[in-house]
């Protein structure tokens, strides 16, 4: 009898207790939250509603999930996100087809047949992106994937490519440049997914394209980084959103080389070309005679006045939403080639000095566009570098004439130093924190105004 009574606790920690420890904190991961979709797209932030006025929960975006759970059952029509989404009953194993259901930028870039070194070597999701990631176990609420900390997993994590080799292409770009700015082959975007569609439950989209990596300076660590976008149409508007992206295209051999990048090094880079021209560099061009796109191809290095400069033909379809959105349609047409609104997010341009380096012509730039192109929203940057010693530059948005204060506090909620404090116009600042004096460790820095708080985490290694 004690046998069995152990054999039956044993089954109840392995079949119960461990499977609610590991997911404790699931109720604030992005996998039980989806904050990342209402912070790219809610008014407050600037998104897409801005121009549709139809807010999330009327569009299923939030919601959206597979054909089937991890069971293989159908979801039920008020779905709530929960571990049978990627854990079958009972399992502690995920399989990779449930995360391509979810993950479809990923499952088409496979299904593309497009290569990448480390599905070549059979890994999977789960190899990369750990249990912290999954089931969110730092407890914190993240609003998008790409907030600091939210991914851990990155080229030179812990036990992955912690060395690099020594060569030139390493020595010279290694501590600006990302390894996947080289080593991605491309990046994939859906052009103009039509939002009348969206609104009654149709994802639609003119098509995927690939063979383009747009270049920005990624907020995580100031690196060059491939980016990627969303650009949608409805009721005659237009929107841009971009960030940093990377598709899953990871190849090790024939990796990209000086000329590639560089103009001035002889390179033929159809974007650069275009830029220098004097028109701006048009992302994507609409074929009328055949209902074809045409799509700028290798490197697209986002200028510093992309607002005016990164131009595309925005399509509309012409047909009723309701259709089937299979087979693909070419009833479409083009409403504008310059976007109504246009969000960066956790993201900058390229520099003046970065476009230069690449063989851009910067006496085409327009400085005032440079200078006074008014943010979509309050924003605060994660400070660069970061991990410092001793100072750091800390960027913010300010979209309208405020009040804001940013100070600097300890891990125990002390406040270090009051950076800025008072009346601000509208435009984006920088701002050098200088620690010096402070012993190593975890800091926090926080923005306010009347309407807006946001704080993210420095680290100070001395």
């Amino acid at each position: 009898m004690k046998k069995i009574s152990l054999l039956l606790t044993i089954c109840f920690v392995i079949g119960y207790i461990l499977p609610t420890l590991a997911q404790s904190n699931f109720e604030t991961s992005l996998h039980k939250t989806r904050n990342g979709k209402s912070t790219w797209y809610n008014a407050e932030n600037g998104g897409f509603e801005t121009i549709t006025n139809v807010p999330i929960s009327e569009v299923g975006c939030v919601e959206c999930h597979g054909a089937t759970d991890a069971n293989g059952d159908p979801y039920p029509a008020n779905y709530v996100p929960s571990c049978v989404d990627c854990h079958a009953t009972g399992s502690f194993t995920v399989e990779q087809s449930q995360c391509l259901s979810c993950h479809s930028r990923e499952a088409s870039i496979i299904n593309k047949g497009i290569p990448d070194v480390h599905r070549s070597a059979s890994m999977v999701c789960i190899d990369c992106h750990g249990e912290e990631e999954l089931h969110g176990d730092d407890g914190v609420a993240y609003s998008s994937m790409f907030d600091p900390d939210a991914i851990q997993t990155d080229c030179q994590q812990a036990g992955c490519h912690v060395t690099i080799a020594s060569n030139t292409e390493h020595n010279t770009h290694g501590a600006d440049i990302h390894c996947t700015s080289c080593h991605a082959s491309t990046n994939l975007t859906c052009l103009s997914c039509h939002f009348e569609s969206q609104v009654v439950m149709k994802k639609r989209a003119f098509g995927q394209f690939t063979n383009f990596l747009i270049l920005v300076n990624r907020d995580k660590d100031g690196k060059v980084h491939p980016a990627s976008f969303q650009s949608l149409t409805y009721d005659g508007n237009t929107w841009i959103g971009m960030g940093p992206s990377v598709a899953h295209s990871i190849t090790l051999t024939g990796a990209r080389t000086c000329s590639d990048c560089h103009a001035n090094f002889g390179g033929n880079i159809p974007a650069i070309t275009d830029y220098n021209n004097g028109g701006g560099m048009k992302f994507a061009t609409w074929n009328p005679a055949d209902s074809t796109m045409s799509t700028l191809t290798g490197i697209v290095p986002l200028p510093v006045d992309y607002k005016y400069s990164f131009k595309m033909d925005f399509l509309k379809y012409n047909g009723d939403p309701n259709d089937p959105v299979t087979p693909p349609s070419k009833n479409w047409s083009v409403v504008k080639e310059t976007a109504d609104g246009f969000v960066l997010r956790y993201c900058t341009p390229l520099t003046t000095a970065q476009m230069d380096a690449l063989g851009m012509d910067t006496t085409l730039v327009s400085v005032e566009k440079q200078i006074n192109v008014v943010p979509e929203g309050f924003r605060l940057e994660q400070n660069y570098p970061n991990p410092f010693n001793p100072s750091t530059t800390i960027r913010y948005s300010i979209p309208q004439r405020s009040d804001v204060e940013l100070i600097v506090y300890d891990a125990l909620g002390h406040e270090i130093k009051t950076l800025i404090s008072g009346d601000h116009d509208t435009g984006v600042y920088e701002v050098d924190f200088d620690a010096t004096g402070l012993s190593s460790g975890v800091y926090f820095y926080q923005i306010k105004s009347a309407s807006f708080t946001e704080t993210r985490k420095l680290l100070l290694m001395k």
